[in-house]
């Protein structure tokens, strides 16, 4: 039985696009510190890792723009960014644990994302049913008196 539209109000937007664009955005903070930590660490030239540290920034906030636009292409970007911030761990060992943390975060996201897209358009199938329902019965209503 679908519920009363007034009491259980569905949020517009997909669920998908909100947590993964606000882990890309979370990651390009992460990205930054990771290039603070590398300059102070003396891991390579400063030019070198401000370089390096601006592209993967650039990387994340374009795939966080593109998601915007579409959800495919966005998440096939994000997860390229994920592994390349995985790869980090290479020249920063502590960059492999930050790397698959935010993996873990991601598939999250991406699972609870698409877990909750369904589960509005479900609900919003039950709301269009319970409302012609009840247009029906109002127009009964209207006939019967």
């Amino acid at each position: 039985m679908a519920r009363d539209p007034r009491t259980a109000p569905i949020p517009k937007g997909s669920a998908l696009s909100q947590f993964t664009m606000t882990m890309l955005i979370l990651e390009i903070f992460v990205v930054l510190f990771a290039g603070v930590a590398a300059f102070g660490l003396r891991l390579a030239a400063p030019g070198t890792v401000w370089a390096l540290t601006g592209i993967g920034m650039l990387v994340l906030l374009i795939a966080a723009i593109v998601l915007g636009r579409s959800q495919r292409a966005g998440i096939i970007l994000g997860s390229f960014a994920q592994t390349v911030v995985l790869v980090t761990g290479v020249w920063m060992p502590a960059g492999f644990a930050v790397g698959l943390s935010f993996l873990v975060l991601w598939s999250a996201s991406i699972y609870w994302g698409m877990r909750l897209d369904r589960e509005r358009e479900q609900r919003r199938a039950e709301q269009a049913a319970w409302e012609a329902e009840q247009e029906d019965q109002d127009e009964q209503d209207v006939s019967g008196d």
